[in-house]
């Protein structure tokens, strides 16, 4: 939901960058309200939020957090939708009631006076969730995936390229019915191995308990019996 004006014109998000925290958005002032509309171009389902890596405790106190939707850009009753999120000081997702929309907004507001600082936020994630018919198996895998680069010379001397590297998780799922099968193609299908989307293993606590990550391979789930199993194999996004 980052706007045209805190991109690079040159380098558009569009182009270079797919779901990065290096693409923010930053107010251009500390004036409350503060609204960041997106045109959704077509009506979408929505009944999940997340806003990634925000500065909402440094720009002060009694601060309320809105997502907001509304058929148009003025965002005006009787079509707008509003859901408070609750704050939460790393990222926020929440789970709410569905409603279909295609202009939404992140809108701040203060009790009283202006920000502290210019409100920031890298990603906000807002579409519809999918369920699996069931939770994954109690034994699962993390581990750290490294992208340096290396090379050896000749005489064996190492030239390295030290990069920072990501957490990586996989998680088996068992006894799956067709319906999870078909929500896990229609993932890859939408995000394959370059888009983000947030993986919450605990509905109840999603802000404690959600990821936001990509695929790191497509495994395809395997009948067995008539009923399917799969693992999920992703990393997390930085």
């Amino acid at each position: 939901m980052g706007t045209p004006s805190s991109e690079d014109p040159k380098h558009p998000a569009t182009d270079t960058q797919a779901d990065t925290r290096s693409m923010y958005y930053k107010a251009l002032n500390k004036t409350s309200p503060c609204t960041v509309p997106n045109d959704l171009l077509t009506a979408q389902e929505i009944n999940f939020v997340g806003i990634i890596d925000h500065n909402f405790g440094d720009i002060g106190a009694g601060i309320t957090i809105d997502f907001q939707g509304a058929d148009d850009a003025n965002f005006t009753a009787p079509d707008l939708v509003t859901e408070n999120l609750t704050y939460n000081v790393t990222n926020i997702f929440q789970f709410f009631t569905a409603f279909t929309r295609q202009w939404v907004q992140v809108k701040l507001t203060k009790a009283a006076g202006d920000f502290t600082n210019e409100p920031q936020f890298a990603t906000v994630i807002c579409g519809s969730y999918a369920e699996l018919n069931r939770r994954f198996a109690p034994i699962y895998e993390i581990g750290e995936e490294d992208f340096s680069e290396e090379e050896y010379s000749d005489s064996q001397v190492l030239f390295s390229q030290e990069k920072e590297t990501l957490n990586i998780r996989r998680y088996s799922y068992q006894a799956l019915n067709d319906a999870s099968a078909i929500e896990i193609l229609s993932m890859f299908e939408e995000c394959k191995t370059i888009k983000a989307f947030a993986f919450c293993h605990n509905y109840k606590n999603p802000n404690s308990n959600t990821l936001w990550v990509r695929n790191s391979e497509l495994i395809s789930p395997e009948c067995r019996n008539g009923v399917w199993y799969w693992e999920m194999a992703i990393k997390e996004v930085r």
